[in-house]
């Protein structure tokens, strides 16, 4: 006998099971216009998964940012009954472009598609968006538009990334916001994969162009005991693809992911999802204390 899945897990059994197949009422682009108004009538949040098409090294397909993105906001509506909605797998990664396959579009035009996709939401009633973005580089742009949805139409968006629920914990030495690192390889490895080439991982260090000016990162680098940001193409601090984001004298190359197995890969995606429900689920009921203060 066949299964309707339904919010927060509850399960109906059919009685005519060869007819009637299971319908995810978690996943928007399953649902038809009638059942997303129905399904709307019990929750005013859903969460939007975001990504892009860029390089990730010599063994992580161009999709990696979007792949993450989307599988771990498919478990979490699993795990959680959350309403996800499709995820926009394109992004803002000008400064990637040297590197052949890498598909952008300006942080212009990105808010702009971000915003009015909130408005959109907005009509149908939806009063607050969890961003599962797997591309630091679209940041940016998506707090300008949940500003802008904020002001327009009281709408509350939180941008969650992986990284940042990770940001704590030791990847065996390794920070897990690593580009094409041992953390981001283990989420790809969870959500396809036939899109990692373990055999020729690679983590690069950033290489160094002066003796004093010490580059962390493209974009931000250490002279003296201060910072300084040096806006820089990503191909100015890595010939592979893949980065620490960490000077030489804390993290330098490696190609050991022997410890990125299945096993760990599973694991990590657990934590992740585990955390996103617990976040989703506290912010269902976040409410920001009334202004009563106001301009024209």
């Amino acid at each position: 006998m066949r299964r309707f899945k339904l919010i927060h897990g509850e399960t109906i059994i059919s009685a005519t099971p060869d007819l009637i197949p299971v319908v995810d009422l978690t996943d928007y682009s399953n649902l038809t216009w009638v059942e997303i108004e129905e399904r709307l009538r019990g929750t005013r949040l859903v969460v939007f998964p975001t990504g892009s098409v860029e390089q990730h090294g010599h063994h992580l397909g161009v999709g990696a940012d979007w792949l993450q993105a989307d599988a771990i906001a498919r478990r979490v509506g699993e795990q959680c009954g959350a309403l996800v909605l499709p995820t926009l797998c394109y992004g803002v990664s000008g400064h990637h472009k040297e590197f052949p396959g890498v598909l952008t579009i300006t942080s212009d035009t990105y808010r702009r598609v971000i915003a009015e996709i909130l408005e959109s939401l907005a009509r149908y009633g939806v009063e607050k968006v969890v961003f599962v973005n797997g591309h630091g580089g679209n940041t940016g742009a998506i707090v300008e538009a949940a500003k802008e949805a904020r002001d327009r139409h009281g709408m509350l968006c939180a941008v969650t990334h992986w990284w940042d629920v990770l940001a704590s914990e030791s990847m065996f030495g390794h920070a897990a916001e690593e580009h094409a690192g041992y953390a981001e390889t283990a989420l790809t490895l969870a959500s396809r994969p036939e899109a990692v080439r373990m055999d020729k991982a690679v983590v690069k260090e950033t290489m160094q162009a002066d003796a004093e000016i010490q580059l962390v990162r493209a974009g931000l680098a250490r002279f003296r005991g201060g910072v300084v940001r040096i806006p820089l193409r990503t191909i100015d601090v890595t010939d592979v693809g893949s980065m620490t984001e960490a000077h030489p004298d804390e993290v330098q190359t490696t190609s050991d992911y022997s410890m990125i197995t299945p096993g760990y890969a599973e694991e990590l995606m657990g934590r992740v999802v585990e955390w996103l429900c617990a976040f989703i689920d506290r912010f269902e009921g976040f409410q920001v204390p009334p202004v009563e203060r106001a301009y024209p």
